[in-house]
């Protein structure tokens, strides 16, 4: 009887703790691509929202972009996740969209918080560009363009925050718009080292 009892309130502080962690899709600000920029001393964070239209048989995407600014790369995602309508949902990631020319000031600050940027998707693939992501994806708006574009080039934040623990020298794929077309260029190589070696 007691092993009954026992496991009776198990199970509902089971399905009590899990209830807890439901959310309604409605509720959800689902990101697919981001893009970190530094300019003027700060970061500017822009996430993309994407969200789903059926019509008519057809689905289609709509997105939305979102905007944080701040000295500190935290504050700057902050600035979005804090102040959003909905909860930002960051697992489904696919780019992290780096500006060239402060890549290795924006990487440096991403790889020594990668502690807080765990709420990210880490098979992200993450590119460096000189266009910004709106630019990118007037090309076309399809969220997985740029994966397109990568294929077997593609470097997750995963491979590169291993590498950055291990003190190894990273690379990530710089892509640019030429004739209205989103081409790889080339490898960058950074300069972006963990300080604990």
């Amino acid at each position: 009887m007691r092993k009954n009892m026992l496991f009776l309130i198990i199970i509902i502080v089971l399905l009590a703790s899990s209830c807890s962690r439901y959310e309604e899709l409605n509720n959800l600000s689902i990101i697919s691509n981001i893009e970190i920029k530094y300019q003027d001393k700060k970061y500017v964070v822009i996430m993309q929202e994407v969200t789903p239209k059926k019509n008519d048989n057809n689905l289609s995407y709509v997105y939305t972009y979102r905007t944080g600014r701040s000295k500190n790369l935290k504050k700057a995602f902050d600035n979005i996740i804090d102040h959003s309508p909905k909860k930002i949902y960051l697992k489904k990631v696919q780019n992290i969209v780096i500006q060239n020319s402060n890549k290795d000031v924006i990487i440096s600050e991403y790889l020594k918080n990668y502690k807080y940027f765990s709420i990210l998707n880490s098979d992200s693939s993450i590119i460096i560009s000189d266009n910004s992501l709106k630019k990118i994806m007037k090309i076309n708006n399809d969220y997985r363009y740029i994966e397109s574009i990568l294929k077997n080039k593609k470097i997750s934040y995963k491979e590169v925050l291993k590498k950055y623990k291990k003190n190894k020298r990273n690379k990530l794929p710089l892509l640019n718009i030429n004739n209205n077309e989103l081409e790889f260029k080339k490898y960058i190589y950074l300069h972006v080292y963990s300080s604990a070696s």
